[in-house]
């Protein structure tokens, strides 16, 4: 017979397919080492069960313990970060097959399972990756099932029928859960990359922009209420730096998100900013479906104005968002994409924020701007100089060559070689030095045309830097330099630009977009956008409109109001189960008479004769018999009306003729002695 502990056959196959699902899923962004040790810790799980090879040693495992946290940490410098943490669990999770001896060792890697093909959910929640992550809780309900089913659930697919019907069964309860349970932000928050290929960040140096141009995935889409404008003039502003150390440019200024002295919201009204933007022509209307960035800032056209009552107009002219966007978020715009930004003047420190430049830095680019200002000081006329110098000699290109000390002078007259940060950068000090105010702006440019539907997908190798002048009487004017060097890259979409290089989507080794030119998948990737992009408009139009039945219903909402309700709701949905348990709490006769047959035998455990495992009330009764003869009468009496009680037709009268009995036994001392 198979003892207790071992794992079932069928429950182990479920497992270990689990193991291999959950990291499919999480291939995109695991470390492939990470990936690589757990498909090994599976083939070794795989060999000890054929009795191939043998258990790793203690050594061994503290030993790969100690290099996956040691490559862990080279791998992302700190452990800070949703992506280190789920690298870590992942890590754990494979180092546990190691050591799957018994079965509560197999119950701790179905819960992880359970765990980490949810997490998934954290990375994201298109309609594909959610029928994905539904799809990979089967096989794990399987191994549950395998772990704790009867005969009936021996063979595996037996398990995952049973798993399926158990995870269908919980579908209606989980569509009502998503309709009734509000939204509630979580007790802590998991800090991820603000950097790298998951979107624009709040600073940028040589390199940044271009680590974006090799990334395939979605930043925003966007549905027009009208045609959709030209690609030259698709120019998304995101962020406006104004400061710069000689490497760097970031947000330097004394307006942050949280300064309500520079952000204006929707519902206060903007009339007090009109004065500094003169706006011509009619507006665009638009809706912007933001994928989660864990930031603030949101994109918009020139001259934005929010519609929506959680975004908000900055003074520099871009929207910022009430909360970081932690999750996809939709929201309404107008703009003008003829219009004027402070055409009068600049206030004093604003005019000295935007001409500062770091002393010690780019000493050339600083004497020739000075040079060229005296001979050329029409400042459109200095701007067309500047370009035309980047139109002779210049390359753009994704793999840029690596930058010093003085980057703009190593760019300007050295390399000539860069992307659009390097390009916008280097206008931008080179137009301080001679004297004018401005400042780098990023953001994105373009976007993919769905050819089907009315909206336009922007990726995250859309990603641009441009560059803002102020000039009197004209305001600020955007500059794009990159279209001096590359006028195709405004015109025509990233992607038909750099299909053909191989840096292209190198950050996205599984993008669809890689095979773009077949045909075929190219509809198909275009398809699936279109349904995921269906499934995120319901999923926001169903979360607002709850939000405002929360409202109406509760008031203004606060987490005092939210825990009354839930306690409420929860109330009324077990009140019928409450009801049920006390109607029928005199039906069930059976549980009364266990707890009897319990006291019976724990009368005779006291007395030294306890009740073996597994040992039935007549085969108890007949071991009592031959160890305590004194005991036998009273014993076999007692046995008798217990079996009448719990096989006979008369089951409650029998119940209480058992109590009585049980009453009147207690045996003592002297009738065991006197037995032996």
């Amino acid at each position: 017979m198979r003892p207790l502990w071992q794992i079932p056959r069928n429950s182990l196959f479920w497992l270990l397919l689990s193991v291999v699902i959950s990291i499919a899923l999480h291939l995109e962004h695991l470390p492939p080492w990470v990936a690589l040790a757990g498909i090994v810790a599976t083939l070794w799980q795989i060999q000890l069960y054929r009795e191939r090879w043998r258990q790793p040693g203690r050594l061994l495992k503290w030993s790969l313990a100690g290099a996956c946290a040691g490559g862990l940490f080279l791998h992302y410098g700190r452990m800070n970060g949703l992506e280190p943490m789920v690298a870590l669990l992942f890590s754990g999770y494979s180092l546990k097959l190691l050591e799957l001896h018994h079965k509560r060792d197999a119950l701790v890697l179905i819960y992880l399972s359970y765990l980490i093909i949810i997490l998934q959910s954290l990375f994201s929640t298109t309609i594909v990756s959610s029928f994905l992550v539904l799809i990979a809780l089967l096989p794990v309900t399987a191994a549950l099932v395998a772990m704790h089913g009867g005969a009936e659930n021996t063979r595996p697919v037996a398990a995952l029928r049973t798993g399926l019907a158990m995870l269908l069964q919980a579908i209606p309860l989980m569509l009502v859960m998503f309709i009734v349970m509000p939204r509630i932000g979580s007790l802590w928050a998991i800090p991820q990359k603000t950097s790298g290929t998951t979107g624009v960040s709040d600073s940028m140096s040589p390199g940044d922009m271009t680590r974006l141009g090799r990334s395939g995935k979605i930043a925003f889409r966007v549905e027009f209420d009208g045609p959709i404008p030209a690609q030259s003039q698709l120019y998304w502003r995101g962020l406006v730096f104004s400061g710069f150390d000689g490497r760097r440019w970031d947000q330097q200024g004394p307006w942050g998100y949280n300064d309500g002295k520079f952000l204006q919201w929707s519902d206060q009204g903007l009339e007090a900013w009109d004065s500094v933007i003169k706006r011509r022509g009619e507006p665009l209307s638009y809706r912007v479906t933001l994928e989660a960035t864990n930031s603030p800032w949101l994109f918009a056209l020139s001259t934005p104005l929010p519609q929506s009552s959680t975004v908000a107009l900055s003074r520099d002219f871009r929207l910022v968002s009430k909360n970081p966007v932690n999750a996809k978020l939709q929201y309404s715009v107008k703009s003008w994409l003829n219009n004027q930004l402070e055409p009068e003047s600049l206030v004093g420190w604003r005019h000295k924020l935007e001409l500062a430049l770091p002393s010690g830095f780019n000493p050339k680019t600083r004497e020739i701007a000075e040079q060229w200002r005296e001979q050329t000081p029409d400042t459109l006329a200095l701007i067309n100089r500047l370009l035309a110098l980047y139109n002779q000699e210049f390359i753009y290109t994704l793999r840029p060559p690596a930058l010093g000390k003085h980057t703009v002078d190593e760019f300007l007259w050295g390399t000539k070689k860069g992307f659009c940060e390097f390009y916008a950068s280097s206008f931008v000090f080179f137009m301080r030095a001679a004297g004018v105010p401005a400042r780098v702006v990023v953001g994105y440019q373009g976007g993919e045309r769905h050819p089907t539907e009315n909206y336009l997908l922007v990726h995250q190798y859309d990603a641009h830097a441009w560059a803002e002048v102020w000039i009197q009487g004209s305001g600020w004017l955007r500059v794009d330099p990159t279209a001096a060097v590359a006028p195709e890259r405004i015109e025509m979409s990233f992607a038909d630009l750099f299909s053909e290089q191989a840096d292209f989507l190198s950050a996205s080794p599984f993008a669809l977009e890689r095979l773009r030119h077949i045909q075929w998948l190219n509809n198909l990737r275009l398809k699936l956008d279109s349904l995921d992009y269906a499934w995120a408009k319901w999923v926001l139009g169903y979360e607002n409109v709850q939000n405002d039945f929360l409202l109406s219903l509760l008031g203004a909402i606060n987490p005092q109001r939210i825990a009354l309700f839930l306690l409420l709701a929860g109330g009324i949905a077990l009140l019928p189960i409450f009801i049920m348990l006390y109607l029928s709490r005199d039906k069930n006769t059976r549980d009364e008479l266990d707890r009897l047959f319990l006291q019976y035998c724990s009368r005779l455990e006291k007395m030294g004769l306890p009740r073996r495992p597994g040992e039935g009330a007549r085969d108890f009764a007949q071991r009592i018999s031959r160890c305590a003869p004194g005991l036998a009468e009273a014993v076999e009496h007692l046995t008798g009306i217990y079996e009448s009680a719990r096989y006979g037709e008369e089951g409650g009268t029998e119940v209480k003729a058992f109590k009585t009995a049980l009453k009147g036994f207690k045996p003592s001392r002297e009738e065991l002695l006197s037995s032996t």
